[in-house]
């Protein structure tokens, strides 16, 4: 019996020698291969991407804070403050809310939500006008949500909720704030 023939060996294949989308992602080595380098922008889906693997925190920036209560008198005083870090331009979503309650006499409140120390729109001013509520339990609840208009610069900066009495003695219970980076526009 005579054989014949010629052996190759394959030590390297380079992309060159791959026809365009014939590679599966079982046929490479440890499945991980591919790069986001490599793959086409917006050509992955729902389907591709195991959506828990994402770390949120690379593209959304949350932040938030809730101290116990704030004593304010008759300049602003920041009741509650986060610091959000941008790594881009970005418009920012922040969110406050609080509950006032009157010490002794009717009284009442202006509370803005403030970035970088601005005031930004619709500030809220809760209070009464005829009555005390004056209980520890009775208090006058708000709730403010901001969209800056503009995107902010990257870096680092302070959104507040911040609060001064305006008549009588105040105080405002639970305040919060949340402040998350949104898309730019």
């Amino acid at each position: 019996i005579a054989l014949g023939g010629s052996a190759y060996a394959v030590t390297q294949i380079t992309s060159g020698e791959i026809k365009n989308d014939t590679i599966k992602s079982a046929d490479l080595r440890d499945r991980k291969a591919v790069k986001g380098v490599d793959v086409k922008r917006n050509a992955l889906g729902g389907k591709e991407i195991a959506e828990q693997s994402l770390d949120a925190s690379r593209f959304a920036r949350v932040v938030g804070a809730e101290p116990i209560g704030c004593d304010p008198e008759s300049a602003f005083l920041e009741c509650a403050a986060v610091t959000l870090r941008l790594n881009r331009a970005a418009r920012v979503l922040a969110i406050a809310t609080g509950g006032q309650r009157s010490v002794g006499t009717a009284s009442s409140a202006r509370c803005e939500v403030r970035i970088d120390g601005g005031p930004q729109n619709l500030a809220a001013f809760p209070g009464e006008v005829g009555s005390s509520d004056t209980g520890v339990g009775a208090t006058n609840g708000f709730a403010r949500t901001v969209v800056t208009q503009e995107p902010i610069s990257p870096g680092q900066h302070k959104v507040a909720l911040a609060c001064r009495q305006e008549t009588g003695d105040v105080r405002i219970e639970n305040p919060t704030i949340a402040a998350i980076a949104i898309a730019a526009k």
